[in-house]
Parts: structure tokens; C-alpha cells; sequence
């Protein structure tokens, strides 16, 4: 019994101390992860010391609020929502809430360790937001309060491509700077805080950046201009009409549009950009439409287009209107997303018809449609917003401008090609590839001139084929067709560089020939008749006798190349008439 009773005691204790140590255990955990914890929060909360800046944006160390009420908050209220512990630290580098996202109320906590008054510069926010207003304290105590964004007339502080610039000086001692932030446009919030040097420097290399792209866009939309000017080919025109108002819009939404061309129109500003994205995407697929030849081979997609362009236009412009301005910030974001991806479609289209023009412009538009996206995505909220992102727009599109000005060079060289081409074909015989009567004429006006002004030696031999109709009747047309391309062969070879070869018509073949008396024409004429009835060409596994009757003629008195040839043909009917295969007038022979 008593030794029962030991056991259960002993066990007893054993479970106590278990417990104990389970207990134990539990709290020290708990302990920790409540140390951590704080240590979490006092290092989101610490103050920033001036002289240990981190490089980059500060949103990691900034502390975030979002409006919930529909009353606007005033400092005090923000102030006492800090105490309370309601915000909370930052979980981007560079704050982004997106399209139609709520007021929003950011804390940074700096601290200046017993330096002199230090001026800095604040750089808050993208160009485009609505309202934002600085409330900078020192040990508690209100030094400034600055409000900008654009809805102010000519936007206090608003610099070109960096954002809203707020000059502060921040004494000794801990400062904390409460920004409050509303827009219907993105809301894009990049903090970064400078010396006066830094910024001189940032300031510096963005103008480099920028002078650099609009120099390369605007001198490409120039020459496609004068291209266009010079050619009167429309693809030009479309280009440069894409690249204007990429411009316009890159000016409007890096702020340089309001800083200089428009900074007391507040409604202006306030739908510029956007109805310039609209006209971005519509002018690029007009572009792209006249480029890709959508009319000759996708007559249907191309007025799926006309109608999108048409339809997103008239939506925009009752949302403008109607003042409509978070409607009207959807609608440009999504056509733009949309029009990049169309752009590439429409290449892929192109491509799969085989067609050329769509393997450039799709490799051209699918840097447009990355930098594009990358950028539009980013501004509205979906992806990082980074430099290189912001930025990819204008790397694409200097990417994509370059490639699409080497397809619409090569374009064009294949339509004047192509020209060229068919004005060629149109001069030539179809049978014989000799010149027609029309290229012969136009050809043989410059040496007549010539011959004509300066007393030189020109004579003319126009050659008949014999009996060729028979040849015809008997053997088929088509031996006669090759007929014809033997003699066509043989005269090529027996006549000089210089000399214009042509068919008149029917089986009449004339050669001019420069620098030639009437002695040295009718030796080639002779040579050639003999060429031709040796040549004996088999036709249908016939070899029927084929003869010539040649003509020829010296300028001699001839005022007009037209008399020339009728002399020509005199001497041919002549040549006939004694009995063909002969050459009229018969100077050849001894």
C-alpha cells in the first residue's frame, strides 16, 4: 500500500514538473515572438537619422494610413491615429494603391543628430496626382504645412519627370513630416529625401534622360514628315502622327505639359493625359492598319478596329464631359493595355497570311507592347513601381520606333520595288522581253537628239519575219511564239550595248543604232538575216526554213525619228518585194 502511495506521488511530481516546464517553455516563445514583434514595430517607427539615409525610395520606412471616412482627416485626427497605433509601416519601396484608391496619409520620422539646420528636398509623389500636402513638425510642433498636386493652379513645387519637389529645413532633433495624398488618377507615391546637391544632380541626369528621348522622337517624326512630303506615301504620315502624340503624351504625364504649356488649366490637366493615351493607341492602329495592309487581306478586323477606336473615343469624350474622371482614368489605362496587345495580334495576323511587313512589325511591336504594359501596369497598380519600370515605356518605344522606321524603309523599298517593277513589265513585250513600241520610243529620243544636234551618223534596221503566218497555221501559234523568242535571242547577241532593240508588233522586231552609218547597218543587217536562216529552230519536231526581210535606213535628211522608222519600213516593203530574205538596201554585198 505505502508503496503504491510513493508511486503516485512521484508520478505526481513528474506530471507537475512537466506541466511547469511545458508552461515555461510556452512563454519564453511567447515572450520572443512579443520581442520580436516590437522590435518589428520600433524599427518601422525609429526615426531616420539624416546622415544614414538608405539609397532609393523610403517607402519601407514610412508608415501608411488609409482613409476610411468620408470626411477628409486633418493632422490632429492623423496625428492621434498615429498614437493609436492605426498605421502601418510600408510594404513597397515605392507606395502604389492604384486607380481611384482612398486618401492616403503617410509619416516619416527623420531625425538630424545635432547638425545645423539642414536643407533638404522632399521628393513626394508622381506629377499626375490630385492633391498632396506636406505638414512637417519639429518635436511636435507644426514648422510648415505646403499643398500642391494638379489640381493647383500651376502646382507648387511640381518639376518636370521627378514629381513634386517641397523644400524643407530640419533643425536638430527629431522632425516627423505627415504627407496627405488624394487621386482618382494613379496613385503613385515615390519618397525620396536629398541634399540640395542630390537633387541638382538627379535633376541634371532626368534632363539628360529626357533631352535624349524627345531629340531621337522628335527627329524621327521630322523625317518621316519630309519622307511623307516627299513621297506622299501615308505610312509615313500615320508614323509620324504615332510618334507626335507618344510625345504629347510622355510631355503630359511627366508633368512638362503643365510646368510650360498649360499650368493654370487645371480641368485640361486634369484629362489630358488621358485622352492622350486614347489618342496613342488609335493612332498607333491606324498605323499599324496602313503598314499591315489590313484592307487587302483582314477587311473584317480592320473595321473591328475602326469601330473599338471609334467606340473608346466616344465613351472618353462623354466621360470628359460629363467630368467623369475616375471612368475616364479606366478607360484610357484599359484601352492603352489593350492596344499593346493588339498591336502584337495584328502582326501575328499579318504573319500567319504571309506577309512580310508582319514579321518586322511584330518584333517592333512586341518591344512596344512589353514597354507598354510594363509601364501602364505599374502606374495602375499591378506590377512594381520601379525606375526601370516608369521607364519602360520610352525604352520600349525607342526600341520599337527604330525597328518599325527599318520596316517602313524596307516596306516602302519593296513598294517602289514592286513600282518599279510593273512600270518595267509595262514596258516590255510579254513574249520576247524586247522593249515595246512605247519604251522603244521613249529610248530612242535622247540619241536621236543627239545625233540630230551634233551631226552624227544614226541609222535604224527594221526586220520582218517570212511567211510567218504559215508557220502559224501550220505548226500552231505557240511555234510561232517560240519563233519569235529565237529571233528575239539571236538579235540580242548580234547587237551592240549601245543599240535599242524593241518589237514593233506582230513579227516586226526595229533596232536602233547610234554612231552608224548606212554601210555599217546594212553589214549588221546581213549578219543578222544570215544568223537567222541558219538557225533552223525546231518547232513541233519540225525545222521549218525561217527568214527575215530587213530595212534599213540613215537619219541622213530625216527631220523626226518618225520619219526614220517610215524610211525603215520603205526599204523593208522593198526587201519584200524583190523576193524576202534580203536586206533592203543591199549595201552588204560586193
Amino acid at each position: 500500500m505505502s508503496s503504491t502511495l510513493c508511486i503516485a506521488v512521484t508520478a505526481r511530481r513528474w506530471g507537475l514538473s512537466l506541466l511547469a516546464a511545458t508552461v515555461a517553455g510556452w512563454s519564453r516563445v511567447l515572450m520572443l515572438a512579443l520581442l520580436l514583434l516590437s522590435i518589428a514595430g520600433s524599427n518601422a517607427a525609429e526615426p531616420l537619422r539624416l546622415t544614414e539615409l538608405p539609397v532609393g525610395p523610403l517607402g519601407l520606412q514610412a508608415e501608411i494610413f488609409v482613409e476610411t471616412s468620408a470626411a477628409p482627416l486633418d493632422l490632429t485626427q492623423a496625428q492621434a491615429l498615429h498614437r493609436a497605433g492605426k498605421f502601418s509601416a510600408g510594404q513597397q519601396q515605392i507606395l502604389n494603391l492604384g486607380i481611384g484608391a482612398r486618401p492616403l496619409w503617410v509619416r516619416l520620422a527623420l531625425n538630424n543628430p545635432g547638425e545645423p539646420l539642414m536643407a533638404m528636398r522632399l521628393l513626394a509623389g508622381s506629377t499626375w496626382l490630385d492633391s498632396i500636402e506636406l505638414y512637417l513638425l519639429h518635436e511636435g510642433r507644426l514648422v510648415s504645412h505646403l499643398q500642391s498636386g494638379d489640381e493647383q493652379p500651376k502646382a507648387p513645387g511640381l518639376t518636370p519627370a521627378i514629381g513634386f519637389v517641397f523644400p524643407i529645413s530640419l533643425a536638430a532633433g527629431v522632425s516627423e513630416v505627415y504627407l496627405r495624398v488624394a487621386s482618382v488618377d494613379p496613385m503613385v507615391l515615390p519618397l525620396d529625401l536629398l541634399t540640395v546637391a542630390q537633387f541638382a544632380q538627379r535633376e541634371r541626369e532626368i534632363s539628360y534622360f529626357y533631352g535624349f528621348v524627345y531629340g531621337f522622337l522628335l527627329a524621327l517624326c521630322s523625317y518621316n514628315l519630309l519622307l511623307f512630303a516627299g513621297l506622299r506615301q501615308r505610312s509615313y504620315l500615320y508614323y509620324a502622327l504615332y510618334l507626335a502624340t507618344l510625345i504629347a503624351m510622355n510631355l503630359a504625364y511627366t508633368g512638362h505639359g503643365y510646368a510650360w504649356f498649360w499650368p493654370g488649366d487645371v480641368y485640361f490637366q486634369r484629362y489630358v493625359i488621358l485622352v492622350l493615351m486614347l489618342l496613342f493607341g488609335c493612332s498607333g492602329l491606324l498605323f499599324a492598319s496602313r503598314f499591315l495592309a489590313l484592307a487587302e487581306h483582314a477587311s473584317r478586323v480592320l473595321r473591328g478596329v475602326a469601330w473599338s477606336c471609334a467606340a473608346a473615343a466616344l465613351a472618353m469624350l462623354v466621360a470628359v464631359l460629363s467630368d467623369f474622371h475616375h471612368a475616364a482614368a479606366l478607360l484610357a489605362f484599359s484601352f492603352v493595355a489593350l492596344f499593346a496587345v493588339a498591336m502584337v495580334g495584328l502582326g501575328l495576323l499579318t504573319l500567319r497570311r504571309g506577309r512580310r511587313a508582319g514579321f518586322y512589325f511584330l518584333i517592333a511591336a512586341l518591344c512596344g507592347m512589353l514597354g507598354t504594359l510594363v509601364t501602364a501596369l505599374s502606374v495602375w497598380g499591378f506590377l512594381p513601381f520601379l525606375p526601370w519600370t516608369f521607364h519602360a515605356l520610352e525604352i520600349g518605344f525607342i526600341l520599337e520606333a527604330s525597328l518599325l522606321a527599318l520596316a517602313l524603309a524596307h516596306w516602302v523599298r519593296q513598294q517602289q520595288d514592286a513600282a518599279l517593277r510593273a512600270e518595267q513589265i509595262a514596258r516590255l513585250d510579254p513574249l520576247t522581253q524586247l522593249r515595246n513600241r512605247r519604251a522603244f520610243l521613249e529610248q530612242a529620243a535622247a540619241p536621236w537628239s543627239t545625233a540630230l544636234r551634233n551631226g552624227r551618223p544614226l541609222s535604224l534596221i527594221m526586220l520582218d519575219l517570212d511567211h510567218f503566218k504559215q508557220i502559224n497555221d501550220q505548226l500552231g501559234h505557240a511555234a510561232g511564239d517560240r519563233a519569235l523568242i529565237k529571233v528575239a535571242r539571236l538579235l540580242e547577241q548580234g547587237c551592240r550595248a549601245g543599240d535599242i532593240l524593241a518589237r514593233w508588233g506582230g513579227e516586226e522586231l526595229v533596232l536602233l543604232m547610234p554612231e552608224t552609218d548606212l554601210g555599217q547597218a546594212c553589214m549588221l543587217a546581213e549578219r543578222l538575216r544570215v544568223a537567222i536562216a541558219q538557225s533552223r529552230p525546231a518547232l513541233n519536231n519540225v525545222a521549218p526554213e525561217l527568214t527575215a526581210s530587213i530595212g534599213v535606213a540613215e537619219r541622213g535628211e530625216a527631220l523626226c525619228l518618225e520619219d526614220l522608222i517610215n524610211a525603215a519600213d520603205a526599204k523593208l516593203f522593198e526587201a519584200k518585194h524583190l523576193g524576202r530574205n534580203r536586206v533592203a538596201p543591199n549595201l552588204a554585198l560586193p
